[in-house]
This record gives C-alpha cells, structure tokens and sequence, in this order.
C-alpha cells in the first residue's frame, strides 16, 4: 500500500467513530486499530496533567526539516503553541499544546514512528 492510501484511509477514519478497520485490495491487506488513549487535552485521572496527543499515524518531529524546536520537559507552553509535528508522508501534521502551563513529560522522541492519539506530551495547566 502507498503511502498516499494509507493517508486517505487514516483521515477518513478519524473522521468516523470506528475503532478498527480493515482493508484488503490489490492482493494486500492493512488493519488500522485505534487505541483508547487519552482524548486531546483530557486530564488524566487522579492527576493535573493534560494529554497532547498525536493527531495521525506517521513519524514524529520536534520540528520540520530546517527549523528548530526547543521545546524540553520543564518549558514554558501557551495554549495553540506548537510542540512538534508528525510526518505523514510529505505532509506535516502540527501537535498543538491544549492548554497554558509546562511540559512536565515527554513520552517521545524525535523520529519515532507514532500511532493515531498517542499521548507524546503530558501539560500542567497553570
């Protein structure tokens, strides 16, 4: 499967309430499964901290090719700031902070091959 297919059937399936879907053409076969992470910028339980979350499948980077992104645990954010995109072919796709606070985890790293809401930062919310 291309990686243009693969993107169509990822945007469609994040626009519908599946939670797996499998496709079979060509004599291949792919079966995408969404996880139950943490929804974007939802606390988690028993904690302060927000969930940043991957919005697509794809490779994550702090930053696209020939800019630089400082972000590190312990940075300042504001909310709508952007922490890293994931690269989904030749698209970027940004990875926004939902709130105003600090990066207190980081649970990726740069050229890691990341899943659909995938949690890649936690924020405390000041």
């Amino acid at each position: 499967m291309d990686i243009k297919t693969l993107g169509k059937l990822t945007k469609w399936m994040e626009t519908t309430d599946l939670e797996e879907i499998t496709w079979k053409g060509n004599g291949e076969k792919i079966s995408l499964k969404i996880s139950n992470y943490p929804q974007q910028g939802q606390m988690l339980p028993g904690s302060s901290l927000v969930a940043v979350n991957s919005p697509s499948i794809g490779v994550f980077r702090f930053a696209p090719a020939g800019k630089s992104n400082l972000v590190k645990e312990g940075s300042p954010v504001k909310k709508g700031q952007e922490l890293g995109v994931v690269e989904v072919g030749k698209e970027y796709k940004p990875v926004l902070s939902p709130e105003n606070g600090s990066v207190k985890i980081m649970s990726v790293e740069d050229g890691k091959t990341v899943e659909y809401g995938q949690p890649l930062f936690f924020i405390e919310p000041r």
